[in-house]
């Protein structure tokens, strides 16, 4: 380079179009909903039936052209009442505010640009502000009524659905037509004036932003109902792909490499056997072949290239020996992975080949966990944002693969390894006691308000804890609750169905271990995924020492303070002595929103309290302990004697003696009232996920330590 070419300013690249969020409404769970787009890859995570999958439905569904068609079923359940209110507006002559009223589905995708590029591609019909500074396109695709179809699909309805909400009656009325009178439109809107819009096609639309789907389901595990090699037919629709396009990348040399060589087999095949045939004609002739005007026959053959690859080319794997295994010799996470890039490949590939190509390119991918071990869960993810960039390298293609992942997973080693800002939780919303939840609500990690996140990410990360997926949770100190609740809660569930009570084991509860130091930090982070937790930690009494000012650990009746952060911090406010804390406690656990707080608390009125776990469990079975005395002993006495004999214990031999060797003790009263708390209410505190309401719940225990 020149001096003189040195000094002149290097032109920067343009950055990529991206899809930098999507509004859906009235779809199934997502109601109302908002989901912010990472750059590179989005983690979807939550329980079941929370919307994950139908978020990478409803784009897959209306950003591809062709038609759709979508039943009163895929309709909010927020949804159903208005078709009787727009009925009702109908039925009064307001056909204009029926209109309105009546539910439509709608996904609205934004989108960002460079605003420095002369040209804007597939882009430009999306674009319709005039504004130069403005750097953001939007698109509103909509499912509603066809113009002039109302009077249609409320034909025959009777009077009586103008008075009151029938949602049976107006399902069988309605339900049937809305495939057929709903209709699938999209319009641009000027992101600087909303009033300003334009109607696109859809076709304007998929070409805009391409859309792809790698399903959960991708038959590796069924040999007997799917004989034939699965990732045969990715090899044959990479073949049609590159036998399409019009670039010269290697695979569109290869394929029309194969289908000269297959020409030339071809050729040599047809000679072979028209000679056959004719050294058997005159056998045939003999019986009065070949008629029609003696017209004789000719022999060809065609062969099929794309058929070969999916019908006869399979995978093989290096054995012992020199000898090559079949692909469904292969682990089935193997498979899976080899299948999941291919496909990918694939993708990537389409994206290529089209001479006009999309700018934006969602793919989503769902549960890609399925038969991969922890460690290739954890590198799948890491690299997914990589792969957009080798394929072109390996492609020989100097243009940049635009795409953006979206993978919905149940995984926590997956959704551990993403880190906080390209997580999107989907939560079930809140709904009123005994009623089924409507709809969900995505929340963003990387917005969550006062939550320390490099913290909590490498604490999940190096505890693999799995809050996203879990019905409710527990936060314990150490080793000896690690051991010891999901004991209790066994302890705890038996006695409960003696009395016909339902169980913590019917529940998908995570426990976490995080030490009393840290407890605090999850505070935040729990009330924004707002999942019900019972803290479980020790009181830590403390007194001045009597050389110096620093605490020392003592007995709860001779304490003064607590050094335990976790309980500082729940209440907020001056520093509260133990004596104020059991008043805290008194009448139940102390409870903040969704979250509880278990302590130490006397087993009787006025007794003894434990000061941490051990002496606390000493105290609630005095008789295992040989603790029960004459009756003449103080309280402080016995708070004594049970730190005294709790010293004798390693932590963890305490928790395994009592957790596995013995079964005949109590749990101590402050463990009891928590678990209790716990299951006060049910997984979702009143929320049922919709999908989920017909199933049968489990009676297998789910409580799972992490």
């Amino acid at each position: 380079m020149s001096v003189d070419q040195a000094k002149q300013p290097q032109k920067m690249p343009l950055r990529q179009p991206t899809v930098t969020k999507v509004e859906v409404k009235n779809f199934r769970l997502l109601q109302d909903a908002t989901v912010t787009f990472d750059d590179d890859v989005t983690v979807c995570v939550g329980r079941n039936n929370t919307g994950k999958t139908s978020l990478a439905e409803i784009l897959t569904r209306f950003l591809r052209t062709g038609e759709i068609s979508l039943r009163f079923e895929d309709f909010s359940i927020g949804a159903h009442a208005k078709f009787g209110e727009a009925y009702r507006k109908y039925a009064a002559g307001d056909a204009a505010g029926a209109r309105e009223l009546l539910p439509e589905i709608s996904a609205t995708v934004f989108l960002s640009y460079d605003g420095a590029g002369e040209e804007y591609g597939s882009l430009g019909p999306l674009i319709v502000d005039l504004d130069p500074d403005c750097t953001k396109a939007i698109v509103a695709i909509r499912y509603a009524l066809k113009p002039g179809a109302m009077k249609e699909l409320f034909r025959d309805a009777t009077e009586s659905l103008t008075e009151e909400w029938a949602e049976p009656v107006f399902v069988s009325l309605i339900g049937p037509r809305i495939p057929h009178l709903y209709e699938r439109t999209a319009v641009a809107i000027d992101p600087t004036d909303p009033s300003n819009s334009r109607t696109v096609s859809m076709t304007e639309v998929a070409q805009a932003i391409r859309v792809d789907f790698v399903k959960a389901q991708r038959g590796l595990d069924d040999e007997k109902e799917r004989p034939k090699d699965q990732i045969g037919k990715i090899l044959e629709s990479l073949f049609m792909v590159a036998a399409k396009s019009d670039d010269g990348s290697f695979l569109k040399n290869f394929a029309n490499r194969t289908e000269s060589a297959l020409e030339e087999i071809v050729e040599s095949l047809n000679s072979h056997l028209q000679n056959m045939y004719s050294k058997m004609a005159p056998t045939v002739e003999e019986f009065g072949y070949p008629g029609l005007g003696n017209r004789n026959f000719a022999t060809r053959t065609t062969l099929d290239t794309k058929r070969l690859l999916s019908n006869f080319t399979s995978i093989r794997y290096p054995g012992a020996g020199g000898v090559e295994l079949p692909e469904s010799y292969s682990g089935l996470g193997s498979r899976n992975l080899l299948m999941i890039l291919l496909t990918l490949f694939s993708y990537y590939r389409e994206y290529a080949s089209r001479g006009n190509k999309p700018c934006v390119h969602l793919v989503f991918i769902e549960e890609p966990e399925a038969h991969l071990h922890p460690q290739m869960q954890e590198t799948f993810i890491h690299q997914l944002g990589v792969f957009k960039k080798r394929f072109p390298v390996a492609d020989g293609d100097e243009q940049n693969w635009n795409a953006q992942f979206l993978v919905t997973t149940h995984s926590a080693h997956i959704a551990n390894r993403a880190g906080f800002p390209a997580i999107r939780y989907f939560r079930l919303n809140e709904g009123a006691e005994n009623q089924e939840a409507s709809s969900s609500t995505v929340l963003n990690l990387a917005e969550a308000p006062g939550v320390d996140k490099d913290f909590l990410h490498k604490y999940l990360t190096l505890t693999r804890a799995d809050l996203f997926f879990a019905d409710k949770a527990i936060l314990i100190e150490g080793t000896t609750e690690r051991i010891f609740i999901p004991a209790a809660i066994a302890e705890f569930d038996e006695k409960g169905q003696k009395d016909g009570a339902a169980s913590l084991s019917s529940q998908y509860v995570s426990i976490m271990e995080v030490g009393g130091a840290y407890a605090h930090l999850f505070y935040p982070f729990l009330d924004f995924l707002g999942l019900q937790t019972l803290v479980i930690t020790d009181m830590d009494a403390a007194k001045p020492g009597a050389d110096s000012k620093q605490l020392e650990s003592c007995c709860v009746q001779e304490g003064t303070s607590t050094t335990n952060q976790g309980i500082k911090k729940w209440f907020d406010k001056n520093e509260l002595s133990p004596s104020q804390l059991l008043q805290e406690a008194e009448e139940s656990i102390p409870v903040d929103g969704m979250r509880g707080l278990a302590y130490q608390v006397p087993e009787v009125t006025d007794g003894p309290c434990g000061r941490t776990f051990e002496d606390s469990f000493i105290l609630a079975n005095p008789a295992l302990f040989c603790l029960l005395g004459d009756g003449s002993e103080s309280s402080l006495d016995k708070e004594r004697q049970a730190r005294d004999l709790a010293k004798k214990y390693k932590k963890s031999d305490f928790a395994l003696t009592f957790a596995i060797t013995r079964d005949d003790w109590d749990i101590p009263r402050y463990i009891r009232r928590g678990l209790e708390w716990l299951l006060d209410r049910n997984p979702s505190d009143g929320r049922v996920d919709v999908e989920e309401s017909t199933n049968e719940v489990s009676t297998t225990s789910q409580v799972v330590v992490r």
